[in-house]
């Protein structure tokens, strides 16, 4: 087999029928690259597909009924939509995306709807070290019962002298020490 047949090819959300959804599984929780070009910025991710229209990385020509993973390029909005599933720190989040087309003034454009069908894991490489830190004493706070374990006790907790973790980031991993918990 060529080295290039393994190649991972181009999955293109814009490509779905509209208003038909498909489940991907996003396999890292963010971008795995990120750059610009004369289009502006552009964020790699890489999805695992079924069934799916892809295109080959070598000649661009698609390839219907694809399964396994593709890189993809989201547009920016869609972008976002993968972050807020993964919360940043989430591997394997499987969702369903739709391509909605909407009228505008200037006649009709495209934007995506997404649905977390189930949220994936946060691997303790995904977090900070100070972050895991944290996370594992407040497990440890609530076992021996010195706080009761609510999201108020976790801000509480995390934003003291000894942590000082900002507000908004004690509220994505209040989301990674639940998902543990489930």
């Amino acid at each position: 087999m060529a080295e290039e047949e393994n190649k991972d090819p181009q999955w293109k959300a814009g490509e779905l029928e509209p208003n038909k959804p498909v489940n991907i599984v996003l396999e890292s929780a963010k971008a795995i690259a990120t750059g610009e070009s004369k289009f502006g910025t552009w964020n790699l991710w890489l999805v695992n597909v079924e069934n799916q229209k892809v295109f080959n990385r070598n000649d661009k020509n698609p390839v219907v009924g694809y399964t396994g993973k593709a890189m993809c390029f989201p547009s920016a909005g869609l972008h976002e939509q993968f972050l807020k599933a993964t919360n940043g720190t989430q591997e394997n989040v499987k969702m369903e995306v739709s391509l909605v087309p909407k009228k505008g003034k200037g006649g009709f454009y495209t934007t995506f709807e997404t649905k977390i069908i189930e949220g994936g894991i946060t691997p303790p490489n995904n977090l900070q070290h100070d972050n895991f830190k944290f996370l594992e004493d407040f497990k440890t706070f609530v076992e021996n019962k010195v706080i009761k374990g609510t999201k108020e006790d976790m801000i509480n907790f995390g934003v003291t002298d000894q942590y000082k973790i900002p507000k908004e980031e004690l509220e994505k991993l209040w989301v990674v020490y639940n998902e543990k918990k489930e």
